[in-house]
């Protein structure tokens, strides 16, 4: 052991240290001078499982009828109703000024709406909304009011609101879609129409980056924070505190320079990286410093301490910095591109961080001056005799520990069956954010925002869409969709179809229904382009007449029940549909299925880390015996934390999902930590007791120091807005605390029980 460690000394020369440094410094400037490109992205559909053929179903679906998320709902209320025409005039001027914004396709109002009369002279269009005189306002609502199809979708059920829906131009850019969420909330503010609404992607993707940039700052700055007044009050002196963040704010910015360099913009998973990486990587550098510290304090020269720290303490945190880079790396089992780069580049970031702990520290530490005082010895520290009191105490109790870990860990799993997969398409806004408020008006008094989407398609010997019977048996699916599913203002061919009946016959409300003969339909099928024309009958059927398209608006009721109804919707199209096949798509219900397959996906990811770190324990402590050691204390965290969810209700999503195999890569650093203390104090040919007392005392403070500031770093995201960051903060925080706890005090046990000799 002296040999090797004489052999380190050699290397640790303030030659040396200077040329680290220098090295160092070329790389930082490089990586720093990337940071001028940093950007934020939030695509919604990066999120889609590129592994999933259901994506395939939608990316063609999309090709045929279009982007099914590219519009804005615009909400204007006004008491007692809004049939007053100087309020529906400023409406209408509103929505003329929407429609010639840059990258508006459409703005459809009710002021703006006509029903048409198709007559043997021409199409006549009776304005919905006449605004030249009041007089004509009061007909005018009791004719809307008789129409449940301009009725449902444009104005509230109290009257006290209507809807105006603007389609942007498919597939903008961040830029070009901020740019025109700003145009519009001009235009919005100068109409003088108070109590305004608005709800779409455009909408949520413009509000959600702006938070996301203010908690990037805020959280990474409460990070630092935290972990300065922990490493003060560990360390106490100015160094203490300066040299770590140093070091671990470098990892951090090379990170991030490296995904500016690369092209990634930082999304709302990678936005997590800067605290991630803060807090991961300062376990290392707090490992390092109190193995230096204890070894000046026993009389050793400043760089026959480092070359010491280097190798007692190099293994172990090598381990752990892979362990963790597994918990990860792990994440490249979900199919979704943003987990897998969160998953990746974290994984990396970690090694880079360990990097710099065993390549900067050591070389700021030559180069200054020592510390502490070497005559201090390590019985004189305060936590010395708490930990010495706490093994005592651990010893007292080994037979009650065992079973009360064991009790927790059967209460766990049992409350672990009341987990089940569920996700909202806003779950990462808090409720009481203004934004998130309006959505849920939109619900209450329009359906709702979530958009439904059920594609149509021939059966074998069907010959087309148009079939009055094909017609029929899509018209008793809409009508099941529509009462039992809560799909509203549908947009259809039926829609199309019933619109242009009543249209033939005068414009009159009974008409609104399916005509009774083929010949009548094939009729109103060729005039189909009067009523809507070209754009809206692309919309919903290929020229060739053989697919189709149900498109409406609902309420968001969660993943957990909206596949209850798809299963309830499937089965009752399988009993009716003869014709036609029905297939449902769309961004909301891929959301819906992403998030039941990461879900999975990432249990095997968790499998495959069990087996990895489990492996790897093995084959570094030559015993097999180890990798039951060292995997039981940080099982039972996870246990322990999949109960808390079921017990208080928390769904598995992917913001929760995620948390298992990140929570366990960090997890097992502690257990590394002392197990590569035993290891080292079994070669010294010392007792089984005496060994683990030694490792149990040598590597405690430094366990219960990073483990401080680990779960102080994680919980602090415990304030965010996102529901995403919240979960992530919380859980992982308390698995950690959990984690420390089995370590301290089962692992121990389990040391002596398993490693005794007869």
């Amino acid at each position: 052991m002296n040999d090797r460690i004489s052999r380190i000394e050699r290397f640790l020369t303030r030659r040396n240290a200077w040329m680290t440094l220098v090295l160092l410094s070329v790389l930082t400037v490089v990586f720093a001078g990337a940071l001028r490109n940093v950007r934020l992205d939030h695509d919604f559909e990066k999120f889609f499982p590129t592994d999933d053929p259901e994506l395939d179903h939608y990316l063609a679906f999309r090709d045929r009828f279009g982007y099914d998320n590219d519009f804005l709902l615009i909400g204007a209320t006004r008491l007692p109703s809004v049939f007053d025409r100087g309020f529906l005039v400023r409406c209408d001027s509103m929505a003329a000024a929407l429609g010639a914004l840059p990258d508006v396709i459409s703005v459809t109002t009710p002021t703006r709406l006509d029903d048409p009369r198709i007559t043997p002279l021409g199409v006549f269009r009776v304005p919905w909304l006449r605004l030249d005189a009041d007089s004509t306002l009061q007909a005018d609502s009791a004719r809307i009011w008789e129409d449940p199809r301009i009725r449902s979708t444009f104005f509230a059920k109290d009257g006290e609101a209507l809807l105006i829906i603007l389609q942007a131009e498919p597939g903008l850019s961040k830029e070009r879609s901020d740019a025109l969420m700003l145009a519009i909330e001009d235009v919005v503010a100068q109409s003088g129409i108070d109590n305004i609404r608005m709800g779409g992607r455009i909408h949520g993707q413009y509000w959600y980056i702006q938070k996301m940039q203010r908690e990037l700052v805020l959280f990474f700055s409460i990070s630092v924070l935290l972990l300065t007044l922990f490493l003060y009050v560990g360390f106490r002196t100015a160094w203490g505190v300066l040299v770590p963040i140093s070091v671990v704010g470098l990892s951090v910015l090379w990170q991030v320079g490296m995904l500016t360099l690369l092209g990634k913009p930082i999304s709302i998973l990678t936005m997590l990286l800067p605290t991630i990486l803060f807090v991961v990587g300062m376990s290392d550098v707090v490992h390092i410093l109190e193995r230096y510290i204890e070894a000046l304090r026993k009389g050793h020269s400043k760089v026959r301490a480092l070359a010491i720290t280097y190798y007692e303490v190099g293994l172990a945190t090598f381990l752990t910095s892979i362990t963790t880079s597994i918990g990860f790396a792990t994440l490249l089992t979900s199919g979704i591109p943003p987990i897998r780069e969160f998953g990746i580049y974290t994984a990396i970031g970690v090694m880079l961080a360990f990097g710099l702990a065993f390549t900067m520290l050591p070389a700021v530490l030559i180069l200054v001056n020592t510390p502490v005082q070497a005559g201090r010895s390590e019985q004189e520290a305060s936590w010395y005799p708490l930990l010495h009191r706490l093994f005592r105490w651990i010893l007292r109790n080994r037979r009650r520990i065992p079973w009360a870990f064991a009790i927790v860990s059967l209460v766990c799993a049992g409350l672990i069956t009341n987990l089940k997969v569920n996700n909202y398409l806003l779950e990462d806004w808090p409720e009481d954010d203004p934004q998130k408020q309006d959505y849920y008006w939109f619900e209450e008094h329009f359906g709702g925002v979530r958009g439904f989407e059920l594609e149509v398609r021939l059966a074998e010997g069907a010959t087309s869409i148009w079939d009055i019977d094909a017609l029929r048996e899509m018209d008793v699916v809409q009508d099941h969709i529509e009462q039992a599913y809560g799909v509203e203002a549908i947009l259809s061919p039926v829609a199309l179809v019933k619109a242009l009946n009543k249209a033939f016959n005068g414009g009159a409300v009974e008409f609104y229904r399916l005509p009774d003969t083929e010949e009548e339909t094939a009729r109103l099928v060729k005039n189909a382009k009067l009523l809507g024309g070209e754009e809206i009958l692309r919309s919903l059927v290929t020229a060739e007449g053989e697919h189709a398209r149900m498109t409406g608006r609902m309420r968001d009721e969660g993943g957990y029940v909206h596949k209850q109804r798809n299963a309830e919707l499937q089965g009752f199209i399988d009993g009716h549909a003869r014709l036609l096949r029905f297939d449902q798509t769309g961004m909301a219900y891929l959301i819906d299925r992403n998030n039941e397959k990461l879900s999975g996906q990432l249990i095997i990811g968790l499998v495959i880390a069990f087996l990895l770190i489990g492996a790897i324990m093995g084959w570094v402590f030559r015993d097999l015996r180890m990798t039951v050691i060292s995997l039981v204390p940080n099982v039972i965290p996870l246990l322990f934390i999949a109960g808390y969810m079921g017990l208080v209700g928390i769904d598995i999503k992917v913001s929760t999902a995620i948390i298992f195999t990140i929570a366990f890569g960090i997890a097992v650093d502690d257990t590394i930590h002392i197990l590569g203390k035993l290891r080292i104090e079994l070669r010294k040919g010392t007792s089984l007791p005496f060994a683990m007392k030694r490792a149990f005392l040598s590597a405690g403070k430094a366990v219960l120091v990073t483990s401080i500031m680990l779960c102080s770093g994680f919980v602090s995201l415990v304030f965010s807005d996102f529901a995403s960051v919240h979960y992530m903060g919380l859980l992982v925080g308390l698995t950690l605390l959990m984690a420390v706890v089995t370590d301290l005090l089962l692992l121990p046990l389990l040391v002596l029980f398993f490693l005794r000799r007869k």
